[in-house]
């Protein structure tokens, strides 16, 4: 073997290595946005859930209340699948997002007049975010 070729075999297999340091880093940067969209969607539903349930007074402010709160507990319940419960992560995912969706979108009926684009919007906005928090997750936890 040459020394050309010794070089060139040293230059590949570092090449090669940055390509996956880079790879790496872009999944701990992944799961860790999707950790802390999760934290912070969770704190916020429950805190708002708990705030604005003595307030309500409709059966639609109620029900929204409670879907609040229960996709707060799912929020909480998702991240704990991507490091336990894994065999569950798909369906606590899926009403994770549903939850998502219909808090978003009835917050807008049920508090103040009802607005139905409005309510359109942040749903379309509610299943966008989810669907990236998921495509992070999976591409974040992956080994």
């Amino acid at each position: 073997m040459t020394c050309y070729t010794l070089m060139s075999v040293i230059k590949q297999e570092k090449y090669q290595t940055t390509i996956m340091n880079s790879r790496t880093n872009v999944q701990y940067l992944l799961a860790v946005c999707s950790v802390l969209m999760l934290l912070t969607l969770a704190w916020w539903t429950i805190a708002g859930g708990l705030r604005q349930f003595p307030q309500a007074i409709t059966y639609g402010q109620q029900i929204e209340t409670i879907v609040q709160l229960s996709c707060g507990v799912l929020s909480v319940l998702t991240l704990v699948t991507c490091f336990k419960w894994k065999k569950r992560a798909r369906p606590v995912r899926n009403v994770w997002t549903a939850t998502l969706v219909v808090t978003a979108g009835l917050s807008a009926l049920v508090w103040g007049p009802p607005m139905p684009f409005i309510a359109l919007t942040f749903g379309g906005i509610a299943l966008l975010l989810a669907v990236l928090t998921r495509w992070a997750m999976r591409k974040g936890f992956t080994t």
